[in-house]
């Protein structure tokens, strides 16, 4: 059962957490993507925050877009067309899923792993995107900013770390909003994925027995928590959100008990399914390949 927290002036709050409520609430018609601000301080707290992730006209990066955005469909439908043609896209980057896999497999790295996915991750929409030291700390700036507390957050604006992180990202991406939010936000689970395949290679023969589809499925890492909010008070199976209600779908959590359905981290089938659902599992059954390759031809 989801957690309620209701403070008056404070915050209005639901943490949901098992995977089959968190697929109803966020497939129930009173829920939003778009975040008014109302309920408490904490609320409108989180809402200015996710204003930041606009381009300099004004218009909203994909991911945050709602559901009736007649735009978001549009986009969603394009961008999965264009990342469906999964092994042109893996031989475009191919490079770098040698230089992950070389990573994997227990080499040592010349740059950061967290550079190497960013261009990746950039290259599947311009082919000489190029990442840098600056680029993946832009990137980081993002990821704190969007979970950082309130100190923390004002440090990030009021030094103009936050201006110049979105800049560099929004620079980089040449105005193409899913780019920006492919190579600042969605790239942090592939990151992590990276980092876990690694650690699970280097113990014991598991590079040589585990096969590509299994290691995707011990390392694939989902979102900590998506932002919703519920736009007027209702029930939700047997979870009463009253209007105004900030919801946090803990789907990583969620993932985590339904471990043999990858689709789950991505939402897949859902009306925000992710246009890189079959991309990114691909990816990572790429780079385990690629280091059991390497560590083969080694041997």
């Amino acid at each position: 059962m989801a957690l309620i927290i209701t403070i008056p002036g404070l915050v209005r709050l639901a943490l949901v957490r098992n995977p089959d409520e968190l697929l109803r609430v966020n497939d129930a018609a009173v829920v939003t993507r778009s975040l008014s601000g109302r309920g408490g301080l904490f609320n409108r707290s989180v809402a200015a925050k996710l204003t930041v992730f606009r381009a300099p006209d004004g218009d909203i990066w994909p991911a945050f877009r709602d559901r009736h955005d007649p735009l978001r469909a549009a986009h969603q439908a394009s961008l999965e067309s264009a990342l469906s043609k999964i092994d042109a896209l893996l031989q475009q980057i191919a490079p770098e899923i040698t230089e992950l896999g070389n990573y994997v497999g227990g080499r040592r790295a010349h740059r950061s792993m967290g550079v190497v996915v960013q261009q990746a991750v950039g290259r599947l929409f311009f082919p000489d995107y190029l990442a840098s030291e600056e680029s993946y700390a832009a990137a980081r700036t993002l990821q704190a900013w969007s979970s950082a507390w309130p100190l923390r957050a004002a440090w990030l604006r009021r030094s103009g770390a936050l201006k110049a992180a979105l800049d560099r990202i929004q620079t980089a991406s040449r105005g193409n909003m899913a780019c920006a939010h492919a190579t600042a936000l969605a790239m942090n689970n592939i990151v992590k994925s990276i980092e876990l395949m690694r650690e699970l290679a280097l113990h014991g023969d598991n590079l040589a027995k585990i096969e590509p589809k299994d290691a995707l499925l011990r390392t694939l890492r989902a979102p900590a928590r998506v932002v919703r909010e519920t736009r007027d008070g209702d029930f939700i199976g047997l979870i009463r959100l009253r209007s105004r209600t900030l919801v946090l779908l803990a789907v990583e959590n969620a993932r985590q008990q339904r471990a043999s359905d990858p689709g789950f981290a991505f939402f897949a089938g859902a009306w925000n399914q992710c246009p890189a659902h079959g991309l990114v599992p691909a990816l990572l059954s790429n780079v385990w390949q690629a280091a059991r390759t390497r560590a083969t031809a080694g041997a």
